[in-house]
């Protein structure tokens, strides 16, 4: 017992490894104007992202049940391998098919992981009975995680440099070691989900998150819409960066600084949830990211690329907190199908906007598409939380 409780704590140290090596994508703040250097448009680049998301949402509740049903750690497995081809197909790229292959991959590995490793994190913190610093360990991932983004960012930087491919190319070594990293994780003893018709299963999981626990679908939604427009403003970073003349050579500098400020905020989350009700949070978030997007339609100069940097910040709390809220409100036999339903919503909302967003960013102004999608998003918010304000009270504090 005592040598399975010691392997099951260095779960912690390994899930922060993993978490890193994920987060050394070297291309990401070159990503862009590497995908247009290979002749595609703004369009196209976004119906990519699109197609990557609908893979996502296609395999995001069935691979939280997954997880439930046949362990963590096979789940996690699945994510590493599809998550290193997808890089793979992504550095050999120089047409709209191959990176669809990519995509393709990649959006399964996201799906596979999404979920399972928060999940992962919180069984293994619960068998040790030390649940509490849940909020502090998943603070540490994301700083991790977020931190080796920031770091590879810059590197990635100064291969441009040399090459815009040599980034991609250099970030499937991460992704390979992850892989190993995956094989050495500890499957937590936990409750297990009942044998019985997985498709009736994972649907009355579903009916229950989102149609009879009015609580729960505000956090979903909520969640859902915010990370929506978190995720759209970062493809509009860098052709906004382009706008307003930024060098090229810089912008792994300025992703890595965006990245490692959120970052640093998903770390102290725990430390604002000692002083600050999670529903205040909720609402301060959703204000800084609406705020953000209104000062980035109207402003184009360097300095307001600080307004990236405010909703990023937003976005790093918002991810810890919502995974936190939702894990107090489900059981370990659901957890990662719960939390699966969450990435479900947001990917989807995301697959059927960015064919749209796309078209503004080709047939407007970078300034007027971030501007409308900004609107948008704040009316999406003002109505989640009109819905929330009824069930207030019973939405975890």
């Amino acid at each position: 017992m005592k040598d399975y409780h010691v392997r099951l704590r260095s779960n912690i140290w390994k899930l922060y490894i993993l978490d890193f090596l994920r987060g050394s994508l070297f291309f990401i703040p070159i990503i862009v104007p590497f995908m247009l250097s290979t002749g595609l448009n703004l369009q196209q680049v976004f119906i990519l992202q699109g197609i990557f998301t609908m893979i996502s949402v296609l395999f995001e509740i069935p691979s939280g049940y997954a997880s439930d049903k046949w362990g963590r750690k096979s789940t996690c497995i699945v994510a590493g391998v599809t998550s290193f081809i997808g890089i793979y197909f992504y550095a050999i790229s120089t047409n709209f098919t191959t990176f669809l292959v990519g995509d393709i991959f990649l959006g399964i590995g996201m799906s596979f992981y999404s979920g399972t490793l928060e999940a992962l994190m919180y069984d293994t913190l619960l068998e040790l009975g030390e649940t509490d610093s849940y909020k502090r360990v998943s603070g540490n991932l994301a700083l991790s995680h977020f931190g080796a983004e920031a770091i590879m960012s810059v590197i990635g930087g100064f291969l441009v440099a040399y090459s815009l491919r040599l980034p991609v190319y250099a970030s499937l070594v991460p992704y390979g070691l992850g892989c190993l990293v995956v094989l050495l994780l500890q499957e937590p003893r936990r409750h297990k989900m009942q044998e019985g018709r997985h498709l009736e299963i994972m649907w009355r999981i579903t009916k229950e998150s989102i149609i009879h626990n009015v609580p729960l679908r505000c956090i979903i939604i909520l969640n859902s819409v915010i990370a929506l427009m978190t995720m759209s403003l970062f493809w509009y970073t860098q052709p906004y960066q382009t706008s307003v003349g930024l060098p090229l050579v810089y912008f792994g500098l300025i992703h890595a600084v965006i990245v490692l400020i959120g970052a640093i905020a998903s770390k102290y989350t725990h430390s604002l949830e000692q002083y600050f009700d999670d529903r205040l949070l909720l609402t301060t978030i959703a204000l800084t990211v609406f705020i953000s997007f209104i000062a980035l339609g109207y402003i184009s100069s360097l300095w307001a690329l600080v307004f990236f940097g405010f909703a990023r910040i937003a976005w790093g709390i918002l991810s810890p907190l919502t995974s936190n809220i939702i894990n107090r409100m489900t059981t370990s036999d659901i957890r990662a199908t719960v939390l699966s339903i969450r990435s479900f919503f947001f990917r989807g909302m995301f697959t059927l906007a960015s064919p749209l967003l796309g078209y503004m960013a080709d047939v407007l102004t970078i300034n007027q598409a971030i501007l409308i999608t900004g609107i948008v998003g704040g009316i999406l918010i003002v109505i989640t939380f009109f819905s929330m304000s009824l069930v207030w009270n019973k939405i975890p504090q």
